[in-house]
């Protein structure tokens, strides 16, 4: 992945020792649940209560590539068969669900900031 920024809806909390060393981060759920798919992390006991099956599907979406990317040295969604198209969307779409934070940003807006970073 290129893109090296997270937007989170709450910034990270940090606990420090008497020194001022960080001891401790608390993240919300979503920017964690970001952060181990952005790790590729595919370890059912990182993953939080309730989003277990996130790790399998990433799990298998990065199998996926991969295969892919064997056969064709490269990933291109097009090249896979319909049905592994469909299993690929499918997962996709879970772990969007499992990072959604639920902000949503009108068309306008999206637009008018598209604008401004030209």
């Amino acid at each position: 992945m290129s893109d090296t920024t997270l937007e989170l809806k709450a910034p990270p909390q940090f606990a420090t020792d008497a020194g001022g060393k960080p001891t401790a981060v608390t993240l919300d759920t979503v920017a964690y649940v970001t952060l181990l798919v952005r790790a590729n992390a595919t370890d059912p006991a990182l993953w939080p209560p309730g989003m277990k099956k996130g790790a399998e599907a990433l799990a298998r979406v990065r199998q996926i590539e991969a295969e892919c990317i064997a056969k064709h040295g490269e990933f291109d969604w097009e090249k896979l068969p319909d049905r592994v198209q469909d299993e690929y969307d499918g997962l996709c779409a879970l772990l969007d669900r499992l990072q959604d934070t639920g902000e949503r940003i009108p068309l306008r807006e999206l637009l008018a900031r598209e604008e401004r970073t030209k």
